[in-house]
């Protein structure tokens, strides 16, 4: 997805470059997946007769790589900002002409430019600037786009309509140098007819930005095109590109085509999509799909994490525009929110698209990130399934690509890469067929499933990891072929299933998910429904199945089953405990086959079932594990917390003598990241240890992960403890003078001893703004030097933010730039900002939700944060002392002491802390304040 991590610059590639060969490159990897072998024997059908669009933040169409295809056409043609960041107005304008020099001026304003161009034209004239302003509050590195160490200047243009071939089309003549003269200055038109890039010349160095422009003379603006955000046209040379760098690197379909949709704008974090942006983008390329004579591929490595799996208003339009339109092929990347378990981002969990998880492969990690992998392994970010059937495929997700020359890197990583690659895959396999059996159409989904039943499982991994496996488009072609020659392609079917799922709407999901499985006793019955789509429009409908399971707990109740015309068919399954004796995931799948035709299962249906470790006094509160992990590869624990048991800690332990670089990730109840801990590196066999303490969970299955690094140069021994503090008290918030008095009570087995204390750090106030679809909502605020830092968080509902693509937020000074930025991943986020160092300044937070269509509102619920500029510490004591000894099972009263607090505008908000012998706090305790 859009959060990629980025590693190393361009200057430490540069050593490498003379040593590519296409049948052995490693900075983009292409031996594992087939491809290699695949163009080896067919190198015509390198996705020549393709389209791949990618929808993203932009395509650089002027960097080697993606400027011809392999048979030397423009790679690049077409280009459409559905963002709006590159629009600029312009107005009409005068023409005079003095001393024998044109001059055109604006009407109204001070726009002024003088030259000579070549046409005239066939009405009026118009002018307009490109202000350097555009990019101010980018984080390209672009915003000086001229590289002169300024960064405001203006580049006139004058657009026109001429008649052509008894035509009107728009032209520009854009003062490309800013010498205040378009003498010797190109005519520019709609890049789709003219393919042709802009660029403003820089006084030394590379050009910055090559830009395609589109006209929108009835509303008096151009859009000029470009990729200020590195993504995108990263993305494009993972999926297309060709002698990227000008070497013989390549990406997977070097003899695509490429159209760039930009849906993300740079000027928000992450380069977020904004109203209607990424649905534009969808209808735009369904209606050239319709049109044009090739197979057209979408690569969309964009979205943000899911509250409510496969709901959001995106993904049911996605859902729908996949049902309507059969023919076209969308790619989009998993999320990065692994590696727990039920991390599928928005909209990849739509029905009928194909998301990709990430690998590292060995020669990547080896000649990019100094990794000695033994296999290759699945990135530890790349999202995982749950409640969805999710990913589809894995596909290499770590390379170098192209990158506009502004940017300072181009190796990144992420399933943003994966999909690309992916996408690259279904251009090689349509180019072929396409060659190969000109009148034959293969339906998106047929492809789709031919790609997943072909891929290479790697056994390492479970399904929820890997979907279907490694992706291999030398075998999928050769499974596509066998699927045409059968005859086959005219009884294909698609299928709705759905099982239990406790933590979705309704209790329904695609695949049967049990987050907390310890109730199971092996006797449920947990059923399966599988209804056809009517993919082949066909009412008249019968079709057998024989049913396999992939696991021995997984026990379908019945051999075969079969569906009539409409009606759904009940696969019952039971769960064999006595499979399942030991804490930890299960996950698994039964494929069904048609019992007259084999080729390729039917469908399948997913079941993952946790039984998680449960504190209580037989293990002293305490989970431990150990284990030896190979780089990269990880270790489930799964525990439970309850109502007593708020605060855990976690230490993750090295084994003397033994080799360590290792770290682990916790997960909530949810999936989302709670926490990454620190690499514990440790070669000199000594014992070292990490500890963290989490407070005031909320209840749930945790899921904690322990990853051997993927840089480690050996097998990491490790030794994990999960150590419960069962504490519990009484209510903590709007405590005053004559109200100070909270009961504590140990629910453990030992005695505990903690020095108490406790502070006030923060003042908060609690706003709502409702915003509609396509507005944008600003709160001023005044801050002044000497006040504390100021936090806003940011809350929506779960159905609210199932509106949404993404939700930017940021805060501006009075000029308009941005200071801090932020975005919502999930239903939460902050920004903060520090107060100025002399003068008192007014600032902005400023909102912009990305609704998926334009239509309804939202609420935000804001929590604003102010944090003292000395926090007040507080005396906390127990029967006069300010250490207490809670004993098991009894409880005891702890007094805060607020006499000192005074001039109190508001209410107060802290903590309590509670001490072990060691310093180290293991309790933190909330409170408020009021006077």
């Amino acid at each position: 997805m859009k959060k990629t991590m980025l590693f190393l610059s361009l200057i430490m590639l540069l050593g490498y470059s003379s040593g590519y060969s296409q049948d052995s490159q490693t900075f983009l990897s292409l031996k594992q997946t087939g491809v290699e072998e695949f163009l080896q024997k067919y190198p015509e059908y390198d996705g020549r007769g393709t389209i791949v669009f990618i929808f993203d933040t932009g395509v650089d169409m002027g960097i080697p790589g993606l400027t011809k295809t392999s048979t030397g056409e423009v790679k690049v043609i077409d280009v459409q900002d559905f963002t709006g960041q590159g629009d600029v107005n312009y107005t009409p304008a005068e023409k005079e002409n003095e001393d024998g020099v044109d001059i055109y001026s604006a009407k109204e304003g001070k726009l002024k430019i003088k030259g000579k161009v070549n046409r005239q034209s066939s009405g009026d004239y118009y002018i307009g600037s490109l202000n350097e302003s555009m990019w101010k509050n980018s984080s390209s590195g672009a915003s000086d786009i001229n590289n002169n160490g300024k960064e405001d200047e203006d580049f006139i243009f004058i657009v026109f309509p001429v008649e052509e071939n008894g035509k009107t089309i728009w032209v520009m003549y854009l003062d490309s140098d800013g010498d205040g003269n378009l003498d010797n200055e190109k005519e520019i038109r709609t890049y789709r007819d003219q393919k042709e890039s802009v660029s403003i010349v820089t006084g030394e160095g590379l050009t910055a930005l090559f830009m395609g422009v589109n006209f929108f003379p009835g509303e008096d603006k151009v859009n000029f095109h470009f990729d200020d955000g590195a993504h995108g046209t990263h993305c494009a040379g993972i999926a297309a590109g060709n002698k990227i760098g000008d070497t013989n690197l390549n990406g997977v379909a070097p003899g695509a085509y490429v159209i760039s949709c930009k849906l993300g704008n740079n000027n928000y974090s992450g380069g977020a999509t904004v109203t209607e942006s990424m649905k534009k983008c969808y209808d735009y390329a369904d209606s050239l799909s319709k049109v044009l004579e090739m197979p057209c591929v979408i690569n969309m490595s964009f979205g943000i994490g899911s509250e409510i799996e496969g709901m959001a208003v995106m993904e049911k339009y996605l859902e729908k525009l996949a049902a309507e339109n059969p023919y076209l092929y969308i790619c989009v990347s998993n999320s990065n929110e692994g590696p727990g378990i039920s991390t599928t981002g928005l909209p990849s969990g739509a029905k009928n698209v194909f998301s990709s998880g990430a690998v590292l492969t060995k020669e990547v990690g080896a000649d990019l990130y100094g990794a000695t992998l033994e296999n290759d392994i699945i990135l530890y970010f790349s999202s995982r399934g749950g409640e969805l059937m999710k990913p589809d495929i894995i596909s290499p997700g770590a390379c170098t690509s192209t990158v506009p020359n502004w940017g300072n890197w181009d190796r990144f990583w992420g399933t943003s890469m994966a999909s690309p690659y992916s996408a690259g895959v279904m251009s090689l396999l349509l180019s072929a067929a396409k060659a190969k059996y000109p009148d034959i159409k293969i339906p998106t989904q047929v492809l789709f499933a031919i790609v997943k039943e072909s891929a290479t499982v790697l056994p390492q991994y479970k399904t929820i990891d890997q979907g279907a496996g490694y992706i291999n488009v030398d075998n999928a072609f050769t499974l596509l072929e066998k699927y045409i020659k059968s005859g086959q392609l005219k009884n294909f079917e698609t299928y709705t299933i759905s099982s239990l799922a406790p933590n979705m709407p309704g209790d329904k999901a695609p695949a049967l998910y049990l987050r907390d499985a310890s109730w199971v006793t092996g006797n449920e019955t947990f059923t399966f429904s599988a209804t056809r789509d009517k993919f082949g429009k066909n009412d008249k409908f019968y079709r057998s199945y024989t049913l396999k399971s992939e696991a021995d707990w997984l026990i379908p109740m019945q051999k075969n089953t079969y569906l009539r015309n409409d009606q759904p068919t009940m696969i019952n399954v039971k769960l064999d405990k006595s499979k399942m004796q030991q804490p930890g995931l299960y996950n698994a799948k039964i494929k069904a086959y048609r019992t007259d035709f084999a080729m390729l299962p039917e469908f399948e249906v997913w079941a993952t079932a946790v039984i998680p470790y449960e504190f209580n006094t037989g293990n002293n509160f305490t989970i431990s594990g150990e284990g030896e992990l190979a780089p990269g590869m990880f270790d489930r624990y799964y525990f439970k917390v309850t109502e007593e048991v708020k605060t855990v800690k976690i230490s993750m332990n090295s084994v003397k003598g033994k080799y360590q670089s290792a770290r682990y990730i916790l997960h909530d109840p949810d999936g989302k990241e709670v926490s990454v801990g620190k690499v514990l590196t440790v070669t000199n066999g000594k014992v070292e240890n990490r500890n963290n303490s989490y407070y005031n969970l909320i209840p749930g299955v945790y899921e904690l992960v322990v990853e051997g690094y993927y840089q480690a140069k050996n097998k990491s021994t490790y030794q994990i403890e999960i150590i419960a503090n069962t504490m519990s008290w009484t209510k903590t918030d709007n405590l005053s003078a004559d109200h100070n008095q909270i009961y504590l009570t140990n629910s453990g087995k030992e005695v505990k001893a903690y020095k108490i204390s406790a502070e006030l750090t923060e003042t908060r106030t609690y706003l709502y703004e409702a915003i509609k679809a396509g507005d944008t909502k600003e709160i001023s605020f005044e801050m002044k030097p000497g006040d504390g830092e100021k936090t806003f968080e940011l809350g929506l509902s779960k159905e609210d933010f199932g509106k949404l693509t993404d939700f930017a937020f940021f805060i501006q000074n009075e000029k308009g730039k941005t200071l801090e930025s932020s975005g919502m991943s999930y239903i939460k986020g902050e920004v903060s900002i520090n107060p100025p160092k002399k003068d008192s300044a007014v600032y902005k937070l400023v909102m912009v939700p990305a609704f998926a269509e334009n239509s309804g509102e939202l609420g935000v619920h804001i929590t604003e944060k102010n944090k003292l500029s000395s926090s007040k510490n507080l005396k906390v004591t127990s029967g006069g002392k300010s250490n207490i000894q809670l004993y098991p099972m009894i409880t005891e009263a702890i007094q805060v002491d607020f006499s000192k607090i005074d001039n109190v505008a508001s209410k107060l908000y802290g903590k309590i802390y509670l001490k072990n012998n060691n310093d180290e706090t293991e309790f933190e305790i909330p409170i408020s304040y009021t006077k």
